[in-house]
């Protein structure tokens, strides 16, 4: 189990290897177009750093053809085998600043190309980086702009106004709120079925104190209850309604019934 994970990790490793070799060839390309190097004496310096990074090439003769004319250039077969063993001798600069340094790639060239693998010869790796999180921040910055947001020199928390106010911030506050409390816009009532109705007066009122009137809810109010009892009373027999009020039954109903 563990071998297959190894194996699957190493396979990922050198995906990511030949990846990184395939960008930086074409970077490489891409300088020696903007530079006009085919039209130069040290065409063979792109070439060559061309064939330190196509390490994998069945016919590497081919390939650097192939790779002079993508270039702007052309060379011989004899041309190409001689450059290839020029370049197994001496040693490769692959790091990103020696690479630039045998090139002679500025960084005024690899903002214009967009290169990212190679490195510059007039801006080190640190300035680089500093470089490149200012580019983020800026970037940050306007889109924040762009969304409305106020930049931190016009924040709230830096400009203060209270003080030019003589008041607290909490009185400021409460003072903007209370100004701003009109400006608010109310849309149309949107029923989600037919059955809702815009709330009446009475229910409303009986909402704020936190429920709904018993007449809302469906529930006979106590004036109603009472006269329901005192009807329901009336149907009784005599002596049982007496009883209900708790009053006396005369003997003569006791003896009537």
């Amino acid at each position: 189990m563990t071998a297959k994970r190894g194996s699957c990790n190493n396979a990922g490793g050198q995906r990511k290897h030949l990846d990184f070799l395939a960008k930086r060839r074409r970077e490489i390309v891409l300088h020696a177009r903007h530079v006009g190097a085919a039209g130069t004496e040290d065409f063979s310096r792109w070439l060559i750093a061309w064939v330190w990074h196509n390490p994998l090439a069945k016919d590497q003769v081919w390939s650097l053809m192939e790779c002079a004319k993508n270039m702007g250039g052309k060379i011989t077969e004899a041309e190409a085998s001689e450059m290839i063993e020029e370049a197994s001798i001496p040693r490769k600069h692959l790091s990103a600043d020696n690479l630039a340094r045998f090139l002679g790639l500025t960084y005024a060239q690899r903002q214009a190309l967009g290169l990212t693998t190679i490195g510059s010869i007039d801006v080190g790796r640190r300035a680089r980086k500093e470089l490149r999180k200012r580019r983020d921040r800026l970037a940050k910055e306007r889109k924040r702009r762009a969304a409305g947001m106020r930049p931190q020199s016009e924040s709230l928390s830096t400009t203060k106004p209270w003080r030019e106010l003589g008041m607290s911030r909490a009185s400021w506050y409460r003072r903007n709120k209370a100004g701003r409390r009109g400006e608010t816009t109310l849309s149309a009532a949107i029923f989600l079925s037919s059955d809702d109705r815009p709330v009446s007066p009475e229910r409303k009122t009986a909402s704020e104190r936190g429920f709904a009137s018993k007449k809302a809810r469906g529930c006979p109010s106590s004036q109603t209850a009472t006269t329901m009892a005192a009807d329901r009373l009336e149907t009784l027999p005599v002596e049982l309604r007496l009883l209900a009020l708790g009053l006396p039954v005369p003997d003569e109903l006791v003896r009537a019934a």
